[in-house]
């Protein structure tokens, strides 16, 4: 993933960060369609590609016709609380509504720890994600968001005209074995007690909420820990019962790799005593254009690869467990001033200008057929 770096007694909120002419309905063009798809194929869909209002409604129409019933995105912690305490929620607000206007749920990532919060050195430091200092912080962050969007959430008490479509499942961090997302070093005991905290802080809200892990990705970078050696770190730790589901990130040049991936990391959680825990693949996707890679293809295999993913792990959902797949991405990118260009900006089921690739025809054929 590339991630661009309340309402309760006591709590802060920026004034005005949310009146009622913030959360705009879609363009006449492109009125929401509501839809009635189930909740095994996703899309992540980051809001920084949804800000022209009019791409945002006709591309959150094209994935509820296209049988998307979930949308993913980051909830990034340091652009929503900007001093202790005090929170604007602008932005996740206006994500949540359109997305309930279209009858879809939102899996928020919960990443990017404030400067005040965060381990971070005060200068120089690595490129990436520092986790926060302490981590109940964000444990009380999550509980702030769980009561605003969570069920019988205060968004929803003060916004009745929009359809009540509350977030259930928070996925806690994002790819803490590669470095980048754990800057100072991948370390699965640091990472579980993230977890626990963050779990602790949503189940004081809602004791029903889902608590989906980071997803865990391969990388040919030295410094990553492999899934498995860091599931099996997680559960060293004393992870279990802090998840109810594990996310998993299988890239691979070929679908039947990622099954064999897939399989490992069930191996894993059944050895920990997790055998009714289920697996999300919350990314995987392939570049149709960017910088060579083993992920990078033509926009034909694109939509070959997306459209077998589905088919197939929809198949295999009992014997491997799997709750269901988020492809990565909604559209294509460009890096900002400080990225390194990279497969990912490049694979987008819509291209830079907002065309579909063939890939989104794909997906749809594919998903029609997915049962929930």
């Amino acid at each position: 993933m590339s991630a661009s770096p309340a309402g309760s007694p006591g709590v802060n909120e920026v004034a005005g960060a949310f009146p009622t002419t913030d959360v705009t309905p879609a363009t006449a063009s492109c009125h929401p369609r509501v839809g009635r798809a189930g909740v095994f194929v996703g899309v992540n869909a980051p809001d920084y590609v949804l800000a022209n209002p009019h791409f945002r409604a006709c591309s959150l129409n094209a994935l509820v016709a296209a049988h998307v019933g979930i949308v993913r995105d980051v909830f990034p912690w340091a652009g929503i609380e900007l001093a202790p305490g005090f929170y604007d929620f602008a932005k996740t607000d206006r994500y949540v509504a359109d997305a309930a206007r279209h009858g879809m749920q939102v899996l928020p990532v919960l990443l990017m720890a404030p400067n005040f919060r965060s381990t971070a050195p005060a200068s120089n430091p690595k490129h990436g994600f520092y986790p926060p200092r302490n981590p109940n912080d964000m444990g009380a962050f999550a509980a702030v968001l769980a009561k605003r969007y969570g069920p019988g959430g205060d968004f929803w008490k003060q916004h009745p005209d929009i359809p009540d479509v509350p977030i259930r499942s928070w996925q806690v961090w994002n790819e803490p074995n590669l470095p980048v997302y754990w800057a100072d070093g991948p370390s699965p005991e640091r990472y579980t007690e993230l977890l626990k905290a963050t779990a602790a802080g949503l189940r004081s809200v809602d004791p029903n909420a889902d608590i989906v892990s980071a997803g865990l990705p391969y990388s040919s970078d030295r410094r990553t820990l492999s899934p498995e050696r860091f599931l099996r770190g997680m559960y060293a730790a004393g992870a279990q019962g802090s998840f109810t589901t594990l996310a998993v990130h299988p890239y691979s040049d070929t679908v039947t790799r990622m099954v064999g991936a897939l399989a490992r990391m069930r191996r894993v959680l059944n050895a920990g005593g997790d055998n009714g825990v289920p697996i999300w693949v919350t990314e995987v996707g392939w570049a149709t254009s960017g910088p060579p890679s083993v992920f990078t293809v033509n926009k034909r295999r694109q939509a070959q690869l997306i459209g077998t993913t589905v088919r197939t792990l929809a198949r295999k959902r009992t014997s491997l467990g799997l709750r269901g797949v988020v492809i990565f991405t909604l559209r294509d990118s460009r890096p900002g001033p400080a990225d390194h260009d990279y497969w990912g900006f490049h694979a987008g089921l819509f291209d830079l200008k907002g065309q579909p690739k063939p890939s989104l025809a794909a997906l749809r054929q594919a998903a029609r057929r997915v049962r929930s």
